[in-house]
């Protein structure tokens, strides 16, 4: 897409058609390095909060006692994921699959059905179209990359 916008000496990596040592170069890519390790560890905040919680209930220790054990309890499921990644030939597929069908229903569509519930009568019409576009659209979108991540676990079954 990069080339019929910008010709063809347009690199395949937006990071390589940037400056070599212009400093809005160096932030974008440190940007691209940190964005995920902090992405990962907030998408796994939920389950190491309900396991902390749970630990919490059942175990009367001190409070450094109980920051060592989160800490290593977070460290545990972070290497349990990295251990299933190495052992399952899909797992990246099967990752996109969970998180494009469900992260559209939960981010998206959840809030606005229920606050289109809520607050039906009080809304204008105007704010009421915005909102059920914005579902309609949340939904085509899930729908796609729900059938784009299935096609690539196929693809990359049908290779191997």
């Amino acid at each position: 897409m990069g080339a019929y916008m910008f010709g063809m000496a347009t690199k395949d990596q937006v990071t390589l058609n940037m400056p070599l040592h212009s400093i809005t170069t160096k932030i974008v890519l440190w940007m691209t390095v940190l964005t995920p390790m902090f992405k990962f560890a907030l998408q796994l905040s939920p389950i190491t909060t309900s396991l902390e919680v749970s630990l919490y209930k059942h175990c009367k220790a001190s409070r450094n006692v109980l920051y060592g054990l989160s800490t290593l309890m977070r460290s545990a499921v972070l290497a349990c994921i990295a251990i299933f990644a190495m052992i399952f030939p899909y797992f990246e597929y099967i990752v996109a699959f969970v998180g494009s069908s469900m992260t559209m229903a939960i981010c998206l569509l959840f809030p606005c059905s229920f606050y289109l519930k809520i607050f039906w009568p009080k809304l204008r019409p105007r704010t009421k179209a915005v909102i059920l576009i914005l579902i309609i659209l949340g939904t085509i979108i899930g729908i796609c990359g729900t059938i784009v991540s299935v096609q690539g676990l196929i693809t990359k079954r049908k290779s191997s």
